[in-house]
């Protein structure tokens, strides 16, 4: 059984820190209620009366007005009726003037689920950022066909078509008090338990068809059942010459079959952690990583699927905190030469104008995804090595260093080079670009780039910013802006993908490393000491993490881990986010559009008709001014509907 002050843990921090904006609406939301009891009182004593005055009001109501009325406590059909009434209002019965014209402002954007209503911005800094980020945390994370070739026409397509389900999913956030709890509580959208409520499912149905396959698998290649008794050589590659046994068509089919249900699995339970990391990264852009600057149970994720979240993109802090694994070849030169080219990529658009958060993500993270592509993953445009317009690391091995280290040479070594200027001329043999082509005749390391899509659904494709210097040394940082399909409107300082509001976030990985002359050489001390901290650092992290996740009742890690889920701490992770319960069903929505959609209409048409009589007690003063008193009849602006100042919320 859970322990109810051990889940207090799990609690979102935000919750408490944005506290001054929560006791204003709660404060505010008392008034409201006193101010429409205190209208009844002064004006009606009794039942009947009530439902007279009521009566009298709606029948005065335009029937648009009407219609929005007995639906506002109706989710989604009762905010498109009130859309509906408000944009009639506006467009028919109002002139166009400042007022107006603010009001549409407001009108907009509580019609747009991902855009936090006017009222939000009108209450401050700290409840726009709370609703901004409710709302843009409900957004799936998964865009199947982005990637793999896709052109900029079908990666909108792609992207357009998870709209439907996150503006579902905001609605959900918002209406649904046991969503809407969760989400305030532990900062889990109704995204983030989607995602990991499938990662269960799919695990659950798979793992008892899986497990009986793979013994197969192991048993038949134990007796030796899944071979022919014939070998071939391999021809290329880095097992060229080698003997390979040759597999059965029987085995072979089984093999596939498994592959692709573990496969299915895996893929389930990546696209539950990319969910679960894209909340937190969306939760520090909006929050800051100070204090962690997360929230909820996506805190324990932390120095799990990462190292450290900076206030600011510098390759200082990268170096302080992993520049041990870099080899002293590349070493802190290295490092800055490729964050220089880093903010130079057009697919970021650096804006020196703009705070960009640092993120350095760790580059196996099992069930999160893996960064590192591989030596021979063909990453780097090139026109004259590789294959397909594109070469590897290794091809710039074969190309570049296994050469005639003299003229009278007649057998090709792997060797580095004495000059920067040979070491120059052969890259650029190569036919890939270098980006530093200066810097490098100056003794530092060459800065090529590459790209690829990873299997970290909350990175997706990145860019492979690579450093080798002549002797042959690799340091790679995969680097990645968390936002999607960013773009400039021309003409504009618009920029369409960003998070409104909100600070940049830049992903960077821990550094990949290699030699390409001498790959069997060992690390050194200092290598070594800094790769077992930083594994502890994890180990020590996903511990804290799984006993978080124990406190919430369901959360279940005893026997073999099933398919889908490469630690334990996955699998509990999944598990916390799609069983943990709210303390309290969150009703304020549903109240809230019930008390004020319903009263203020009500009042207006009370007003409408009483001003034909020349008294209106129920007036509600909302336009400063000589205007003050209009007898203009529909009213129903946004504004309007929100009298009493409380902050709202976008969901």
């Amino acid at each position: 059984m859970a322990e109810e002050k051990g889940l207090q843990s799990l609690v979102s921090p935000r919750s408490r820190t944005v506290r001054g904006e929560e006791e204003r609406m709660l404060e505010a939301q008392r008034l409201r209620r006193e101010q429409l009891e205190s209208l009844y009182k002064e004006d009606v004593q009794t039942p009947g009366q009530i439902a007279e005055d009521i009566y009298r009001a709606v029948e005065g109501m335009d029937t648009m007005d009407q219609i929005a009325l007995g639906t506002a406590a109706i989710p989604i059909v009762g905010d498109i009726a009130g859309g509906i009434a408000d944009t009639r209002t506006l467009v028919n019965e109002f002139g166009f003037d400042r007022q107006t014209a603010a009001n549409l402002g407001f009108l907009l954007a509580g019609l747009i689920p991902f855009v936090p209503s006017g009222g939000v911005v009108k209450a401050g800094r700290g409840a726009y950022k709370a609703a901004a980020q409710k709302a843009a945390t409900n957004a799936k994370n998964e865009i199947r066909n982005f990637y793999g070739g896709a052109g900029q026409a079908q990666k909108v397509a792609a992207a357009g078509s998870t709209i439907p389900e996150g503006i579902a999913n905001v609605l959900r956030a918002r209406y649904d008090p046991k969503a809407k709890a969760l989400q305030e509580e532990y900062n889990i959208s109704v995204a983030d338990r989607k995602a990991s409520q499938n990662a269960l499912k799919v695990s659950e149905e798979v793992t008892p068809v899986l497990r009986p396959m793979e013994e197969q698998i192991r048993a038949m290649r134990k007796d030796g059942s899944a071979y022919t008794g014939e070998v071939r050589v391999v021809k290329s590659g880095e097992n060229k010459g080698k003997e390979k046994k040759i597999e059965t068509e029987e085995f072979k089919k089984l093999d596939k079959n498994a592959k692709a249900i573990r496969s299915k699995a895996n893929t389930a339970g990546k696209v539950a952690m990319g969910q679960g990391n894209q909340t937190r990264a969306m939760t520090s852009q909006y929050f800051g990583p100070e204090a962690t600057g997360l929230q909820g149970i996506h805190k324990n994720i932390d120095q799990v699927d990462h190292v450290k979240t900076f206030k600011t993109f510098n390759q200082d802090d990268y170096f302080k905190t992993v520049g041990d694994l870099i080899p002293s070849g590349t070493g802190k030169e290295g490092v800055e030469e490729i964050f220089k080219q880093i903010k130079t990529l057009p697919a970021i658009g650096y804006n020196p104008k703009k705070n960009y958060q640092m993120n350095i993500r760790r580059v196996q993270t099992g069930s999160s995804g893996v960064l590192d592509q591989g030596p021979d993953a063909r990453l780097f445009y090139s026109n004259k090595i590789g294959k397909d317009g594109r070469a590897s690391l290794l091809d710039i091995k074969k190309e570049v260093f296994f050469r005639l280290p003299t003229k009278a040479s007649k057998e090709k070594k792997l060797q580095g080079f004495n000059t920067d200027k040979e070491f120059l001329e052969a890259l650029d043999k190569t036919g890939i670009n270098i980006l530093n082509r200066d810097e490098v005749l100056k003794g530092k390391p060459a800065v090529i780039t590459g790209d690829a899509t990873t299997d970290a659904y909350e990175i997706g494709g990145a860019n492979y910013m690579t450093a080798i210097d002549k002797r042959g040394k690799v340091t790679q940082i995969v680097n990645d802006e968390h936002d999607l399909l960013s773009r400039k409107i021309p003409k504009t300082n618009i920029e369409v993908g960003k998070l409104p509001g909100a600070d940049r976030f830049m992903n960077v990985s821990e550094p990949i490393v290699l030699d390409l002359i001498n790959p069997a050489k060992k690390t050194t001390n200092i290598q070594k000491k800094a790769k077992d901290k930083l594994k502890k650092q994890k180990d020590e992290a996903s511990d804290l993490a799984i006993e978080e996740y124990l406190k919430i009742p369901g959360v279940d890690i005893s026997g073999k881990l099933p398919a889908g889920f490469k630690t334990k701490e996955a699998w509990a992770r999944a598990q916390a986010v799609a069983k943990v319960q709210p303390t309290n069903k969150d009703y304020s929505r549903l109240i809230k559009d019930a008390t004020i959609g319903s009263p203020t209409r009500v009042a207006r048409a009370t007003r409408d008709r009483e001003e034909e009589e020349e008294y209106n007690p129920l007036r509600v003063t909302i336009r400063p001014g000589p205007n003050a008193y209009s007898t203009k009849k529909g009213g129903g602006s946004v504004i309007e509907r929100n009298p009493y100042g409380y902050p709202p919320r976008a969901i």
